[in-house]
């Protein structure tokens, strides 16, 4: 499964959208917009955060598989 992961300045996690470009039923290719000093990051999620539900526990996790 393919997420946004929306970072600050920092590198700090602020936000995660599931999908891929296009899947909000929006035009293809659209994605979150980072506000000024944010980056979006596309990544693959990894299978073993699949099923993490607690915002928290995803983003502590997540830190170690971005870019």
């Amino acid at each position: 499964m393919r997420i946004y992961v929306i970072t600050d300045d920092k590198g700090d996690i602020v936000g995660t959208v599931q999908g891929t470009p296009g899947s909000h039923g929006d035009v293809p290719g659209m994605q979150p917009l980072p506000l000024p000093g944010q980056k979006v990051h596309h990544i693959e999620l990894p299978k073993e955060l699949e099923g993490l539900r607690d915002a928290d526990q995803l983003h502590q996790q997540l830190k170690r598989h971005l870019p």
